[in-house]
């Protein structure tokens, strides 16, 4: 297999079991491949081999190539329209029936219509629990997959994805993210983390830290393999920017979606 193909495939592999919400324990079932190196590919710390891929489109009958350009479908939010919902009040279909998709051209743009959503997995991660996943660092997705309840959503088909609900707890981003609010994040996949243009300076992003836990911030800049974090609350004493390398983050997700207990 080419070095071309087998990057297809490695996109199109996390595509698809994203959008299926296929668990580690499941694709160890179809494929018995051991599930250490399940955990590896699956959170992104080795790219999945060419003997894993060729295995897995077998076990599920599937094209991976196919899927690769299925990639992340981001609900574009600029910082300041944040939506914020009040969880009260509204539904999952009556809130995301109200999203609006822009033309290209001029216009208001138009109502998606309920028809046009699709379901996507959620999980929902509160403020007790999170501490575990520090210490699941090199498997995070199966900590979050054992300790936390899921439910569904309904996105965009374009947005098919799994998402994380999880409850806020600091103040370096006031304003969009704060103490006891919820944020849902889509997850990036490592693949991407490299790539030019995956993070923008004017998103906020929910980081999971092998040692500070969850950080809710905006990544101001990249280079190479490390990224500057950056937060808007104005005491820059306190809430400096800092310097990481991409390595030190089990997850990072982007912040789509803001909830507020009014």
């Amino acid at each position: 297999m080419d070095n071309e193909t087998l990057k297809r495939k490695t996109a199109g592999f996390y595509n698809y079991v994203r959008e299926r919400d296929i668990r580690n324990k499941d694709i160890v079932n179809a494929t018995q491949f051991a599930k250490g190196n399940v955990s590896n590919y699956m959170s992104g710390k080795v790219n999945p081999s060419e003997n894993f891929l060729i295995t897995f489109e077998k076990a599920y009958n599937v094209q991976l190539e196919k899927f690769e350009k299925s990639g992340i479908g981001f609900i574009e939010l600029e910082h300041h329209n944040l939506n914020r919902i009040n969880p009260t009040t509204s539904s999952a279909l009556a809130d995301l029936s109200r999203i609006t998709r822009k033309r290209k051209g001029p216009g208001e743009g138009r109502i998606i219509n309920d028809s046009e959503l699709v379901p996507a997995i959620q999980y929902i991660v509160p403020i007790p629990g999170q501490a575990g996943l520090k210490k699941a660092f090199f498997a995070p997705d199966e900590y979050i997959e054992e300790n936390f309840d899921k439910e569904t959503i309904l996105v965009r088909p374009k947005d098919r994805g799994v998402y994380h609900k999880i409850e806020v707890d600091g103040n370096s981003m006031p304003g969009i993210v704060e103490p006891g609010d919820w944020a849902r994040c889509e997850d990036i996949p490592k693949i991407y983390w490299t790539e030019k243009g995956t993070f923008k300076p004017d998103k906020v992003y929910c980081l999971i830290h092998r040692h500070l836990g969850i950080l809710f911030k905006r990544i101001s800049s990249t280079f190479r393999e490390s990224i500057t974090l950056s937060s808007d609350n104005i005491d820059k004493e306190e809430y400096p920017d800092e310097v990481f390398d991409l390595a030190e983050f089990s997850k990072i997700l982007r912040v789509v979606v803001v909830e507020k207990i009014l």
